[in-house]
C-alpha cells in the first residue's frame, strides 16, 4: 500500500474529507443504493463498548448514550449532532454511531465534504482522552450488527471490524485514517491501523468549538483525505492520498457504506455536509506479494563475563547452518539449526577480550553476520561473577564484595549463569531504565538470580521519570524480594522466557505494575514459561485513569505463562488483564491460581471510589479465543465484575473459583452469537455470594456465565446463592467471616494468607458439595 502527504498552501478550496474504519460483528444487509445525490441517511450504533451498560470513564447519567441527531432526519442537511459515549476506535475493529448512506461499491465513486466542530473530546469525568476517542467522517467496507435495545441479559456487543478510510478527531489531532487488512467482519490478525496527523504544526491544533473542513473522495484508484483549517489565519489545506479504491470492496464487494461518526467519548457537529457521486471505473490495486522471511540471528550471550567458563548461545528465525569462528577465522562450532532454536556451545576465555564471528547460512535468503567481543572481568567474591553485591551507593570500580558493592547496573550486566545479585538494602535510583536484554540470559540449569541481600528492605524507585524501571527481555532469570515504584509506565516488563518472579512490590506506578507482553506476530517468540507467584501489585495508576492494571499478561503471550499465589488491589483499572487485540493474534493460554483480586477500580486513598472500572481477573479481549485456566481464585468489592470474559468466547476453565460482592457482576461469562455455549468453557466448584448491604447495591446483578456449568457451581441468582437444583444454598452462617479485612496478609514467600474470611464454616455443605464430594469455592473449610 502507498501513502502520499502532501500539504496545499492557502486558496485550496477549504473542504476536507475524512473515512474511518469501524468493525463489524454481523455483516448488515442493505439494499443496492442508487447512483443518485438523493440518497437516505440513517444513524446505526455498532460494535464492542457500545452496549448500553457500558460505562468506563462516563458520567452516569449518561451510560449507553450515543446517538446521531441530524436536524433533517433521514438528510445531511442543516446541522447533524452525533454523540459517543461508548465504543472505541481500536488497530483491529471498532465501535462507533455511524450517520451513514449506502453507496454501489462496483459503481460508483464520491466526494463527502463537510464542516466538523468538536464540541467535547474525551472523557467527561476529567480524565484524559484515550487513543480510542474519534470523531469525523469515514468510508467503510461493512457495517456491525446494530446494539441491541433493550440488551440482551449478559451480552456484551461484538467486536466488529472493516477497511476504513476517513479523516476525523484522534487524541493527536485532526488525522487521516486507514485501515486495511480486514477479511472478516469480527476482525483478523494482520490488519492495520493507521492515524496520522495531516500536520504537527502547533498552529493547527484545534481548539474546541473551532470548525475544522474535512473531505474525503474516492477515485477509480486511490482514497483523497484531507482537512482545511481557517482558524489560523490564512486557510490551509493538509491532504493523504493512499492507493486502493477497491479495499472497501474486500468482505461486501456490492456495498460500500459512507458517513459521518462519533467513538468513545466525544461530541460533535457536522454543518455544510455535501456528497457528490460520480460513475466508478474501479481499477484493482496492485498485488502486494508477502514479504519473505528475512533471516535474523539473535545473540543471547553478553557481551561481559566475570568467569572464564563462558557459553555462546543464540537463535535464529529460520533454518540453516550456523558457524561460529574466533578472531583468527577458527571455527569454534558449527550446527544445523531449525527455525526458532536455539544455539548453545560452552568455551573458555583466555584472554581480557575475545572476538567471536556468528555466521548463518539459511536455507533460503542472505547469509546474515553478527559479531560479538566478550570482555573478562573480575567483580564479585572471587572476581568469577557468581556473587556480586550492589548498593544504592555502590559504584563500578569497586569490585562488587559484601564490604565494597557494586551499581546496579554493574552487577546485572556482570553475573555470570547461575550466579546472584545480592541487593543490599536501601533506595535505588538509577539513571536509566534498567535493561535486561536476551544476550544477558541465564542459563536452563544456572538461571541468574536478583534478590536483596540477607532479606534486607530494598526499593528500586524510577522517580516518574522512568518509562520502565526494569525490563526483563533476558531467559533464565529469578528475581525475587524487593519494591518497584514510581514507573511513568512499568514497573517490570518483561517479554523473556523462562524466567521467576517471585515475592515482589510493585507499587504507585504510572502504569500496569507487572506485564508480559511479547513482540511480532510470530507466537514462537512471545514470552512462555515464565511463572509470577507470591508478589503483590498495587495503586497503579494512568494519566487516562483507565489502563494501569495490577498484573498484565496481554498483547502477544506465548505458552506456558502462571501466575500463583499473588494480589492485586486498588488498581485505578484491572487487577489482572489477559487483554489481546484482534489484529495481532490471540495470546496462548495462561494460568492463574490461588490468587487474590480486590478493590480494583479506585486507589487506597479514596481516588475514584465510584468509578465504573475495575475488575477482579479480566480473561480476554475483542473476541478471539483463548482457553485460560482459572482455578482457586479469590475476587472481592472490586468496582466491576469479579471474573470477566471481557468478550473472550474460548473454552475457560473455572475451577473453585470465589466471587465476593464485587460492584456489578461476580460472574460475567457472556454468550457469543460466534460459538455454542458448550464450546465455550467448562465451569466446576465456583462459588459466589452477595450481602444486601455489599458494593452490588440494592439491586445486585445475578451472575451470567455462558458455557457448561453443572450442579457444581454455586452461583448468585439475583435473590440468593444456589447452584442450579437448589440442593445446595450458601448463607452468610456457612462463612467464618465475611469482614473485608484492613490489608491481605502475605506469608514469607510473599502468597496470600487466607485466615477466617471467606472461609466456609467447617460444618457447611459447601466443604463437600463440589466435584467428588470436595469443596466448592476458593477455601476449604473443613480441615481448620
Amino acid at each position: 500500500m502507498r501513502v502520499v502527504s502532501t500539504w496545499i498552501r492557502a486558496g485550496a478550496g477549504g473542504l476536507a474529507v475524512a473515512l474511518l474504519a469501524a468493525g463489524a460483528g454481523t455483516a448488515t444487509a442493505a439494499p443496492a443504493p442508487a447512483a443518485s445525490a438523493a440518497q437516505t441517511w440513517e444513524a446505526i450504533t455498532f460494535g464492542q463498548s457500545t452496549d448500553l451498560n457500558f460505562a468506563t470513564n462516563v458520567l452516569p447519567e449518561k451510560i449507553g448514550t450515543n446517538y446521531a441527531a441530524p436536524e433533517h432526519p433521514g438528510t445531511i442537511d442543516g446541522t447533524i449532532v452525533m454523540e459517543s459515549r461508548g465504543g472505541k476506535l481500536a488497530p483491529g475493529h471498532d465501535g462507533l454511531t455511524f450517520y451513514q448512506t449506502a453507496l454501489d461499491a462496483g459503481t460508483t465513486n464520491f466526494v463527502l465534504t463537510a464542516d466538523m466542530t468538536v464540541e467535547q473530546f474525551g472523557p467527561e469525568t476529567g480524565a484524559a482522552p484515550n487513543s480510542q476517542d474519534s470523531a469525523g467522517i469515514m468510508v467503510r467496507d461493512v457495517n456491525g450488527a446494530p446494539r441491541q435495545d433493550p440488551m440482551v441479559d449478559g451480552f456484551e456487543e461484538v467486536p466488529a471490524a472493516s477497511n476504513i478510510f476517513g479523516a476525523g478527531m484522534m487524541r493527536q489531532g485532526i488525522s487521516s485514517l486507514v485501515r486495511t487488512g480486514v477479511t472478516e467482519p469480527w476482525g483478523n490478525p494482520g490488519s492495520a491501523l493507521k492515524a496520522t496527523p495531516f500536520t504537527t504544526d502547533s498552529r493547527y491544533t484545534l481548539p474546541v468549538g473551532t470548525p475544522v473542513t474535512l473531505r474525503l473522495e474516492r477515485t477509480d484508484s486511490e482514497f483523497v483525505m484531507s482537512a482545511t483549517f481557517t482558524h489560523a489565519g490564512e486557510p490551509a489545506t493538509f491532504e493523504q492520498r493512499v492507493d486502493g479504491a477497491d479495499w472497501v470492496q474486500d468482505i461486501d464487494p456490492d456495498h460500500m457504506y459512507v458517513g459521518f461518526y462519533a467513538a468513545r467519548n466525544a461530541k460533535v457537529s457536522f454543518d455544510n455536509a455535501r456528497l457528490e457521486l460520480s460513475e466508478a471505473d474501479t481499477r484493482p490495486r496492485t498485488p502486494v506479494e508477502p514479504a519473505p522471511v528475512q533471516p535474523a540471528l539473535t545473540l543471547h550471550s553478553a557481551d561481559r563475563s566475570s568467569s572464564a567458563q563462558y557459553t555462546l548461545r543464540a537463535r535464529t528465525n529460520t533454518a540453516g547452518t550456523l558457524t561460529v569462528t574466533d578472531s583468527k577465522g577458527k571455527k569454534v562450532a558449527q550446527k544445523r539449526l531449525a527455525a526458532g532454536d536455539y544455539f548453545s556451545h560452552p568455551v573458555r576465555l583466555h584472554a581480557d577480550s575475545t572476538d567471536f564471528t556468528f555466521t548463518l547460512r539459511p536455507a533460503t535468503g542472505a547469509e546474515v553476520t553478527r559479531s560479538l567481543t566478550v570482555t573478562r572481568t573480575a567483580y564479585g567474591e572471587r572476581g568469577n561473577g557468581a556473587v556480586i553485591h550492589a548498593a544504592p551507593t555502590g559504584t563500578a570500580a569497586a569490585p562488587g564484595t559484601a564490604a565494597r558493592p557494586v551499581d546496579l547496573e554493574t552487577a546485572l550486566r556482570n553475573v555470570a549463569p547461575g550466579g546472584q545479585v545480592l541487593l543490599h538494602g536501601g533506595t535505588y535510583e538509577p539513571a536509566g531504565t534498567l535493561n535486561l536484554s536476551a544476550g544477558y540470559s541465564g542459563l536452563p540449569h544456572k538461571p541468574k538470580t536478583l534478590k536483596p541481600y540477607r532479606g534486607q528492605d530494598v526499593v528500586i524507585d524510577g522517580r516518574g521519570a522512568l518509562p520502565v524501571v526494569l525490563r526483563l527481555d533476558a531467559d533464565h532469570w529469578r528475581v525475587e524480594g524487593f519494591t518497584i515504584t514510581r514507573a511513568a509506565s512499568n514497573a517490570l516488563r518483561m517479554s523473556g522466557s523462562h524466567n521467576t518472579i517471585s515475592a515482589m512490590t510493585f507499587n504507585y506506578n504510572g502504569d500496569t505494575g507487572f506485564q508480559i507482553t511479547g513482540s511480532g506476530d510470530d507466537p514462537a517468540y512471545w514470552p512462555s514459561h515464565n511463572l509470577i507467584t507470591g508478589s503483590e501489585s498495587h495503586d497503579n495508576r494512568d494519566a487516562s485513569d483507565i489502563n494501569a492494571d495490577g498484573f498484565a499478561a496481554k498483547l502477544g503471550v506465548g505458552e506456558g505463562n502462571v501466575f500463583r499465589g499473588n494480589i492485586a488491589h486498588h488498581n485505578i483499572d484491572d487487577g489482572w488483564d489477559l487483554y489481546n487485540r484482534t489484529n495481532e493474534g490471540a495470546n496462548m493460554p495462561i494460568t492463574l491460581e490461588n490468587n487474590v483480586s480486590y478493590a480494583n477500580g479506585r486507589l487506597s486513598d479514596g481516588y475514584n471510589e465510584d468509578s465504573n472500572t475495575g475488575n477482579g481477573f479480566k480473561l480476554g479481549g475483542e473476541g478471539l479465543p483463548v482457553d485460560h485456566v482459572v482455578r482457586g481464585n479469590i475476587a472481592y468489592d472490586n468496582n466491576m465484575d469479579g471474573f470477566s470474559d471481557n468478550f473472550n468466547p474460548g473454552r475457560l476453565t473455572l475451577t473453585n473459583n470465589t466471587a465476593y460482592d464485587n460492584k456489578r457482576f461476580n460472574y460475567l461469562i457472556r454468550f457469543n452469537p460466534y460459538f455454542t455455549p458448550e464450546e465455550q468453557g467448562v465451569y466446576r466448584n465456583n462459588l459466589s455470594f452477595r450481602t444486601p448491604d455489599g458494593r452490588g447495591g440494592e439491586d445486585p446483578q445475578a451472575d451470567f456465565i455462558s458455557g457448561d456449568v453443572d450442579r457444581t457451581n454455586v452461583l448468585f441468582d439475583g435473590e440468593r446463592a444456589a447452584n442450579a437444583d437448589g440442593t445446595t444454598l450458601a448463607t452468610a452462617a456457612d462463612f467464618r467471616s465475611l469482614g473485608l479485612p484492613a490489608a491481605y496478609p502475605r506469608g514469607r514467600d510473599g502468597t496470600p494468607q487466607h485466615g477466617d474470611f471467606l472461609r466456609p464454616e467447617r460444618t457447611s455443605p459447601l466443604n463437600r458439595a463440589g466435584t467428588h464430594r470436595s469443596v466448592i469455592g476458593a477455601l476449604d473449610g473443613s480441615r481448620r
